[in-house]
């Protein structure tokens, strides 16, 4: 009996285990990939994978993939909150003819950190279009970066197309994008959200160098009711074809640009445009240096361009002009 009973009950653990099986293993909120890494892999420390798109899938929302040596990591499309930290060794993105990496998720906070995107521009090949895409995201941080190449696009496009959004961009440079198929869509950086979209950009402490066209453009050229705050602080935006565009015509939306403590030089046209009217484009510029630009300012459609006075603005082919001072408090 006693025997019968243990058969009997090693068949209902057995039918149990049958019915209730183990759930998947749960996403890791901290994964890892190498340059010699595998995708098959967990993306654990002993383990890691082989490229972000690898590991993005293994990795909780919220979580982080870490770079455990140097490698290229390949393209990645991000469609929730993750941090990508790879600044304590070398680690690229190249493409060709795509962006590096595409963000879209209008409640997504993004880390990009130690990164080097390039896209081939000055390659026998097909350029890559942007290096860092923003379609939607609550926020993004770009930082310790170095992105390169993208003549079919931006540096970095922050177009929010579904919420309000922001973007902040620190210690990063930015050089050998836009192209001269695209005058007016490609260049360095750029802001251009959705109608009726707020986009909020911070960028300090990096470098907008040797693109194509614009080197920064915040534009609401055909989109009703958008809003673009932009602050620029210890930038230099220099050998672009022109430094920095502030554009709202009226009837659009409205661009509100701060730049302090910055440097516009050497760039084959303006260093920095406003265009639009006297409530739709504004810029005030403290301490910064606008010099051997082709135009310094130039004020296009009652837009205003504020000095807080203690700006050096000379040596240009022609200077141009503020629009009025604003005292210092």
């Amino acid at each position: 009996m006693g025997l019968k009973r243990s058969t009997l009950f090693a068949a209902i653990i057995a039918a149990c285990a049958t019915l209730w099986s183990a759930p998947a293993a749960a996403q890791a909120t901290r994964t890892w990939i190498s340059g010699v890494g595998d995708d098959a892999n967990p993306c654990s420390r002993t383990a890691p994978c082989k490229t972000f798109a690898g590991a993005i899938s293994k990795t909780a929302a919220g979580g982080e993939i870490n770079c455990l040596d140097p490698g290229g990591f390949g393209a990645v499309t991000i469609t929730k909150s993750i941090s990508l930290i790879c600044d304590k060794t070398e680690a690229g993105v190249v493409v060709a003819g795509s962006s590096a990496i595409v963000i879209n998720s209008a409640s997504a906070y993004v880390v990009i950190d130690g990164l080097d995107l390039e896209g081939l521009g000055n390659a026998p090949t097909t350029a890559g279009i942007n290096g860092v895409y923003v379609i939607n995201a609550a926020a993004v941080h770009v930082r310790n970066t170095k992105i390169r190449g993208f003549r079919n696009g931006y540096g970095i496009n922050f177009a929010p197309q579904s919420g309000n959004s922001q973007l902040f961009v620190d210690n990063v440079t930015i050089s050998e994008s836009g192209g001269t198929a695209s005058p007016t869509s490609t260049g360095g950086i750029t802001v251009n959200p959705a109608a009726g979209i707020t986009a909020s950009a911070t960028i300090t402490n990096s470098n907008v160098v040797d693109n194509m066209n614009i080197g920064i453009r915040a534009d609401t050229t055909g989109i009703v009711g958008s809003v673009i705050n932009l602050s620029i602080d210890r930038v230099t935006v220099s050998n672009n074809g022109a430094g920095i565009l502030a554009k709202a015509p009226n009837g659009t939306g409205t661009v509100k640009l701060m730049l302090t403590d910055s440097q516009i030089t050497l760039n084959a046209g303006q260093g920095l445009i406003a265009n639009g009217t006297a409530a739709s484009a504004n810029a005030f510029v403290g301490n910064t240096t606008i010099t051997n630009n082709g135009t310094g300012i130039l004020v296009l459609s009652a837009a205003k361009v504020l000095s807080y006075g203690n700006n050096r603005l000379d040596g240009n082919t022609t200077d141009g002009a503020f629009t009025g001072t604003i005292p210092l408090h």
